[in-house]
């Protein structure tokens, strides 16, 4: 039975903020101190229950003869953001808890954080897998799930002085967690994206999004938090037009004749549109919130097989993307990695990434946005989920709420992923439902889609019945022809159909080579080798009536445990187009010579 003290089930007192970036804050990022906690020493004691002397005290000894057996003062330092994992070599393989504390020191100037009609919000951009938040000693919150972003109130609690904030970070893998026990990639563990300190006003904004529906009007919508809330108005504002509109009941929608003024943001051409929130209450005309944004405006829709951005066709030239730095085999954080990833992907030819499997950084998303990059955003809904635990589907749920609030302002996302290759069965089919649903409901103007897995068949036409095809927009199919079944010179001949008369996306396909490792083309972990298969591929794919884009997999080679042949995987999955360090394989040509060829035919 789960112990909650040592893995609980939900998160406790968090809320989800937006707009984060938009707001002046505090960075919390640098060097903390961390206790290594296998055995979890930290939060429970030796009878199993709460130890109220825990690490989060922070305690220091009172006098010589004082058993305090830790110390944060003399412990080692771990950066923030980042990984434990390639930060200290004895951590590569840790799994389990690892205590963070950090001191910072506010003012004693009157500004106080969370002072007078002001509140103050600890947020945290991402922790792997859950996260127990602690202020000088008190314990404050709990959060679930290892990609998504929290922040918790400290209204009151962040007065003139020092103050110690702890975090207990666990990267454990449990059979009821998202994703559960097994998974190929890395379980980087740590506080992997940026912290904060955010200030604001008693009552503010604390969700607003807007977005364009696929008739063209302009929606979105706002929740003001706080004791005026009830009386809160709130305003959007484009700062290059003179359009504005008002909230009502939360919503608001602007029409698609007014709408049409606004210049569209394209693939390949973005164009975003400054824009300025404002909440007042009551009678007031001063604004007790306020901040601005950039977005851009676009439409997407399915009709019949077909994909349309903007009522124009399109093929998504695409490639998919972990969230793993651009060198070092390290959680990929902050826009520079943002920039990095997506000017590799621009190179290629792309105008389209899917950013597998997990709720990636949210610098990510804005590069795309400002770059005119089509992308796929997913929930790490992955192998070997409990799909008929309730805990498991509330969970999953929530996590559905962090990935869709947070990014439905950015124009670049156009697809909704609810999972990854999953085997079908009645459980399933009930809880990616309600993923679906859940999506929908948050946002009605993009795509839902998930990724399919297919087997080995020795028919050449390979038909997709999934019943999670009928659930969704787009029919997304994982394939390896060539690399883990079938014979590389008959996948020209393959022909891929469904029940749904809907588009298909293949949203991976590929074979592993090791950078630098040359050979004739039929000798496998070769350049040629990985060359010849994308060569099939592409072959195939241009016959393909029903295909409007495909995903290889992938940009980079990445860290999984999974992947263990001495000499060429050496803890890597070998699929990148580029090597770990970013040198670029044969194969990356190879398709960046057809995307070349699909953009000049369109």
């Amino acid at each position: 039975m789960n112990n909650p003290l040592l893995s609980p089930l939900a998160s406790e007192n968090t809320v989800l903020l937006t707009n984060t970036l938009c707001r002046p804050q505090r960075s919390l990022d640098g060097e903390w101190r961390a206790i290594l906690d296998p055995y979890d020493t930290g939060y429970i004691n030796i009878l199993g229950e709460r130890n109220r002397q825990g690490y989060f005290r922070d305690f220091k000894p009172r006098s010589p003869s004082d058993r305090v057996e830790y110390d944060f003062d003399t412990s080692p330092v771990l950066s923030v953001p980042g990984d434990w994992n390639t930060q200290d070599p004895t951590l590569l393989y840790y799994e389990g808890a690892v205590w963070y504390r950090h001191l910072f020191d506010v003012a004693d100037d009157g500004h106080a954080a969370g002072a007078g009609r002001t509140r103050a919000f600890l947020y945290f951009g991402a922790v792997n897998h859950t996260a127990r938040v602690f202020l000088d000693g008190e314990e404050l919150a709990t959060h679930v799930g290892g990609f998504g972003p929290f922040a918790v109130e400290v209204t009151g609690k962040v007065g003139p002085g020092q103050h110690s904030l702890v975090v207990q970070a666990n990267n454990r893998r449990e059979p009821n967690r998202i994703p559960a026990m097994r998974s190929d990639w890395w379980n980087f563990g740590g506080i992997t994206r940026s912290v904060s300190l955010i200030e604001v006003p008693e009552t503010f904004l604390r969700a607003a999004w807007v977005t364009m529906a696929d008739d063209g009007r302009i929606v979105g919508g706002a929740t003001a938090d706080g004791p005026d809330a009830a009386d809160a108005a709130a305003t959007l504002e484009f700062l290059d037009t003179d359009i504005t509109a008002e909230l009502v009941d939360g919503r608001f929608e602007i029409a698609a004749d007014v709408a049409a003024s606004l210049e569209r943001w394209q693939p390949g051409a973005a164009v975003l549109h400054p824009v300025h929130w404002s909440c007042t209450t009551g009678a007031s005309e001063v604004p007790s919130d306020q901040f601005d944004d950039e977005v851009g405006l676009r439409t997407v829709r399915v009709d019949g097989n077909r994909i349309y951005v903007n009522d124009t066709e399109t093929f998504l030239r695409g490639i998919s993307i972990h969230g793993e730095g651009p060198s070092g085999g390290r959680r990929a954080s902050g826009p520079e990695d943002a920039a990095t990833l997506l000017g590799w992907a621009e190179e290629l030819g792309a105008n389209f990434v899917r950013l597998s499997h997990y709720q990636h950084d949210e610098h990510m998303v804005r590069e795309a946005d400002r770059r005119g990059l089509l992308a796929w955003g997913e929930l790490p809904v992955y192998w070997g989920i409990a799909f008929e635990d309730e805990t498991v589907l509330a969970n999953g749920l929530a996590q559905a709420d962090e990935l869709v609030k947070r990014d439905r302002s950015r124009a670049s996302v156009i697809l909704w992923s609810v999972a990854n290759e999953t085997l079908p069965g009645d459980a399933r089919l009930r809880f990616l439902g309600a993923l679906v649903d859940r999506v929908r409901t948050l946002d009605s103007t993009r795509l839902t889609t998930a990724a399919l897995l297919t087997l080995p068949s020795a028919d050449p036409a390979l038909h997709i019945d999934d019943p999670l095809g009928e659930l969704v927009d787009v029919v997304a199919i994982n394939q390896y022809l060539g690399w883990y079944y079938g014979d590389r010179e008959d996948i020209p001949t393959i022909r891929f159909s469904t029940d749904f008369g809907k588009p298909i996306v293949f949203s991976e396909l590929g074979a592993g080579a090791k950078v630098g490792r040359h050979g004739d083309e039929d000798e496998i972990w070769t350049e040629e080798f990985q060359a010849a298969v994308y060569r099939a591929q592409i072959a195939m794919i241009r016959s393909q009536p029903d295909c409007v884009g495909l995903s290889p997999w992938i940009l980079k080679d990445f860290r999984t445990p999974l992947r263990t042949l001495p000499g060429i995987q050496d803890g890597y999955n070998r699929k990148g187009l580029v090597s770990e360090e970013g040198e670029k394989k044969l194969a990356f040509e190879v398709l960046a010579d057809f995307y070349r060829s699909v953009a000049e035919d369109r």
